[in-house]
């Protein structure tokens, strides 16, 4: 099972200049490498046949002058992110199914209430007024007719009044709902039909972004800007897998437990450092993996890869480590020591301690304010209530 660990924020400003310039370089290349795999394994893909004589892996490295552990990684992430559309599309596609037959349910219902209301419709025309049987009408004797709803019954005082103010509307209204479903069932049909034939791509940079600079008056009147932010997040991640037969678990980054530096070899060969690479939750299992790889005499059977990931988030860097880990496969339900509920609220967090008896022991809350917070600021809020605490 494969954790990540992530790194505290690295500011641009404490790092090298060097660093900062060949991460970025490094990110371009890598990231226009990933587009331009993937996009060839997409095409093959709906071509039907090979585009290169030779295997991508060797298409990469030719193309954009990488060693065989980047280009290794991009191929690698290309698949990965084909594999994941393949899934993606198979939920939707299931997801369209469950659509269909809940509509087509609905429309069944809706079609056989329309035809009971048109049987008693022409009942009224003959002037012969009857009603189907397993149904809440009712005529009385003294000309009323009545309907029994859940919360209400409804009354009207003659045929007339009761033909032109329930059945006529009603059946209008359900006209239209028939019809609306009917389109919606179409458009479901449709999609499932596209999704189960049509091979389809990603927006590197998230289609939410790319669709800004038409839709968000700042980026309409800056384009540049605009394409700055998008060019942002298309190269803003940078994932190196490891090798079990490195000395660090990977032949591009070495993790330095003592001293917390991360070496990285550039495209250039050069080798720049991140100082102070500190993971706050998991410190203890980085170091053990690194110094348990190094110590491993047969690494091509005993060792374990060890992955890294830069991402750039405009003023610092977060850096994940990325560990093969056993899954814990027993997990302890004891309740010897007693048991902490926690109840997770829009404004606060409830907790309650309770003794193994059953007993309540002690309980609080963990105030906060949420309200207009992005994701980030959300998320050092509730590290910092907790914290605190």
């Amino acid at each position: 099972m494969k954790k990540a660990y992530f790194s505290k924020r690295i500011w641009k400003e404490d790092v090298n200049v060097l660093t900062v310039a060949e991460m970025a370089t490094l990110s371009k290349v890598f990231n226009c490498a990933k587009r331009f795999a993937f996009q060839t394994l997409i095409r093959q893909k709906r071509w039907g046949r090979e585009l290169h004589k030779e295997s991508i892996h060797l298409v990469v490295k030719r193309k954009f002058g990488v060693n065989d552990y980047i280009a290794n990684s991009i191929v690698r992430e290309s698949q990965a992110l084909l594999k994941a559309q393949t899934e993606l599309n198979k939920l939707y596609i299931k997801q369209t199914d469950e659509k269909i037959k809940k509509i087509k349910n609905k429309l069944k219902k809706e079609r056989s209430f329309l035809t009971t209301l048109r049987k008693i419709k022409d009942s009224c025309v003959e002037g012969n007024l009857r009603f189907p049987k397993n149904t809440n009408y009712a005529l009385h004797s003294s000309g009323l007719i009545s309907l029994e709803c859940k919360s209400c019954s409804l009354i009207w005082m003659n045929t007339y009044l009761f033909e032109h103010q329930y059945l006529d509307v009603t059946i209008k209204r359900l006209k239209a709902k028939i019809g609306r479903l009917e389109h919606r069932l179409f458009r479901l049909e449709e999609k499932k039909e596209k999704l189960t034939t049509h091979i389809s791509s990603v927006v590197f940079g998230s289609k939410k972004l790319f669709k800004h600079q038409f839709t968000k008056k700042e980026f309409v009147h800056d384009h540049q800007s605009w394409k700055e932010l998008f060019l942002a997040a298309r190269n803003k991640q940078v994932l190196i897998s490891g090798r079990k037969d490195a000395a660090a678990g990977s032949f591009v980054f070495t993790y330095q437990p003592d001293t917390h530096d991360l070496h990285m070899t550039c495209l250039s060969g050069k080798v720049v450092t991140f100082s102070n690479v500190v993971f706050p939750y998991g410190q203890e299992q980085v170091n053990q993996t690194v110094l348990r790889q190094r110590k491993c005499k047969d690494k091509k059977a005993n060792g374990k890869p060890i992955s890294w990931s830069v991402e750039d988030h405009g003023d610092y860097y977060i850096i994940k480590c990325l560990l093969d880990v056993e899954e814990e496969v027993l997990v302890n339900f004891s309740m010897s020591d007693g048991v902490i509920g926690v109840d997770c609220n829009v404004d606060h967090f409830a907790w309650t301690d309770v003794s193994k008896d059953g007993n309540f022991l002690e309980s609080g809350t963990f105030s906060f304010t949420l309200n207009k917070k992005t994701n980030g600021q959300s998320t050092k809020i509730l590290e910092a209530v907790v914290g605190a605490k």
